[in-house]
């Protein structure tokens, strides 16, 4: 077996994986993980040799038995869910065995996709994982669990060799496919690089090849917008209020007043009414800046704690305006069919409907409607980042009696 050849194979399976993901499904997340690392597997060769008397009667023998054996990793991963990764793991390993007297060398491959089941989601900076996958497994040495003594002059002594994988005759198979679970953790050091913890448990489908274990670890780099930085945010701003409401209450409308003023003159006393003004479009201008923040992350319609903050000061600006009536209109982005966005944009724009009237503002002044995709401004290639802009709602005002009737009928 070439190992050239297998490493080749290794990485070119490996490193294509965005690729072939990105163009099957248009609602990922464009986030991957890339990493490398090196490995340990525990699969047992045993060897008996040199069987012969003594002059004194005895039968003796030699035994060499190795169980470990390390390589190198490649790992490739993206979510498919924020909770739910697909991913594909591949091994080139390099193992030593006895045959003929003398030791040999000779490598394994193995390679196979699997999913992970992150609890912790992919916000997290530690974040657990259990994984079920499927592999293929190819070797070019020989394991052996049982046999015949040679040179055995009473033609009846057999050898048999047990391990913690394999109990009872374990047959040699030099290609097998084994399913695998295991359990695993990425821990981030930054929000773009991380080291990565695996081990597996593979067993072997058939009557043939031996189960065995593999542990794993390395360096993971995150390629795409990650959200862990903007994550710890929404909990700092969810944690400390008192900032975000001095922010707002910063932005909120200013005040022209005409102070009272008592004039004294000889002939009559005049005196100046307070009279407040407020600038409507100066209000609306500002409620579409605050606006602009409340957005979601892909493929939800729940609010983040600093949206939340953002709702408290909208409502305490329309309930300024007690005559004033809005639409709440809800978008997405351009990825997905576009029934699904519909629905996706409906329950967004129900949601700030629905945090805006727990908030005091009449339902009776508020109507919601979901626009889907209409008005996206970022292509499906665009970035997470990019494409947050559209994932969004809008407060649009109206005026028209006819037309609120028509929405609210």
């Amino acid at each position: 077996m070439n190992r050239s050849f297998l490493f080749l194979l290794l990485a070119a399976s490996l490193l294509g994986l965005p690729a072939v993901l990105s163009a099957q499904s248009a609602d990922d997340s464009r986030v991957y993980e890339l990493g490398l690392g090196g490995m340990m597997l525990n699969l047992s060769r045993m060897t008996v040799t040199d069987f012969r008397q003594t002059a004194g009667g005895d039968y003796v023998f030699r035994v060499e038995d190795k169980h470990l054996y390390g390589g190198f990793e490649l790992y490739a991963a993206t979510p498919l869910k924020p909770w739910l990764y697909v991913d594909v793991q591949g091994s080139l390993g390099m193992a030593r065995y006895m045959e003929g007297g003398r030791y040999e060398s000779g490598c394994s491959l193995l390679l196979g996709p699997g999913l992970q089941w992150r609890p912790w989601g992919n916000r997290s900076w530690v974040q657990p994982y259990l994984r079920l996958g499927i592999d293929y497994f190819t070797k070019d040495f020989p394991l052996r669990y049982f046999g015949v003594f040679e040179g055995d002059v009473t033609g009846e002594g057999v050898w048999r060799a047990e391990d913690a994988w394999n109990k009872g005759y374990t047959f040699d198979a030099k290609r097998l496919i084994p399913v695998s679970a295991g359990i695993g953790l990425v821990g981030w050091v930054t929000d773009r690089l991380g080291v990565r913890l695996q081990g597996r448990y593979l067993r072997a489908l058939g009557n043939s090849g031996a189960n065995f274990a593999q542990f794993s670890a390395g360096v993971v780099a995150c390629l795409g917008k990650s959200g862990r930085t903007k994550a710890v945010a929404d909990r700092y701003v969810a944690a400390h209020p008192e900032i975000y409401d001095a922010f707002y209450a910063a932005r909120l409308p200013e005040r022209v007043v005409e102070k009272e003023v008592v004039r004294e003159v000889p002939v009559e006393r005049v005196v100046e009414r307070i009279v407040e003004k407020e600038s409507g479009e100066k209000s609306e201008r500002i409620l579409a800046e605050m606006m602009e923040n409340v957005n979601f992350d892909f493929d939800t319609a729940v609010l983040s704690p600093s949206s939340g903050r953002i709702l408290d000061a909208v409502a305490q600006m329309l309930l300024q305006y007690p005559d004033t009536r809005f639409l709440v209109c809800g978008y997405t982005d351009s990825v997905g069919s576009d029934e699904y966005n519909a629905a996706l944009s409906r329950d967004r724009a129900k949601a700030v409907w629905q945090a805006l009237v727990n908030r005091g503002v009449p339902a009776g002044r508020l109507a919601w409607r979901g626009f889907g995709n209409r008005v996206a401004l970022m292509p499906p290639s665009a970035s997470e980042e990019q494409r947050r802009v559209d994932r969004k709602v809008v407060l649009e005002r109206i005026q028209d009696e006819a037309t609120w009737d028509y929405l609210t009928k």
